[in-house]
């Protein structure tokens, strides 16, 4: 296949989901643009929230997409939370190329709630060089996960 004019131009700049491209294409012709930003770290989080609500296993075409079942890991280990932080480092590493230097690591909770809650921080790929962005996560006893 060759390389067409887009696809060169596209080099080095954020991708953006097809699927968040036909949605609001307004949003994605100026990535400077602080509108398209927005639009851009809202495609992210969505991809995240989508990401980290989604069961390991659960997607016979891609079966390393998403989290161990959360509950199970609580009961079942003692270093659960580490390997929930790893488990969330692997799928956004692998699944949403916009982001680089992701790093995910468990904050602790200074009452007795029963939340676990996480700090997710990367690096948005751009013209302009890396943006780096914050997003956390926490998953409840309900086993109900957020990203913001």
């Amino acid at each position: 296949r060759t390389m067409s004019s887009d696809d060169a131009s596209s080099r080095g700049r954020a991708a953006v989901p097809l699927l968040a491209r036909v949605r609001a294409p307004h949003a994605v012709r100026d990535v400077g643009n602080e509108s398209a930003s927005r639009a851009l770290r809202e495609s992210i989080l969505q991809h995240l929230q989508s990401m980290c609500t989604t069961r390991l296993g659960s997607m016979p075409i891609r079966p390393d997409y998403g989290l161990p079942s959360v509950s199970e890991m609580v009961h079942s280990s003692p270093d659960a939370i580490d390997a929930i932080a790893r488990a969330m480092t692997h799928t956004i590493e692998t699944y949403e190329p916009r982001l680089t230097n992701v790093t995910v690591r468990h904050v602790p909770s200074e009452t007795a709630s029963l939340v676990i809650r996480f700090e997710v921080t990367a690096h948005l790929r751009g013209n302009d060089g890396d943006v780096p962005l914050r997003f956390s996560t926490s998953i409840n006893a309900s086993r109900r996960v957020t990203v913001e």
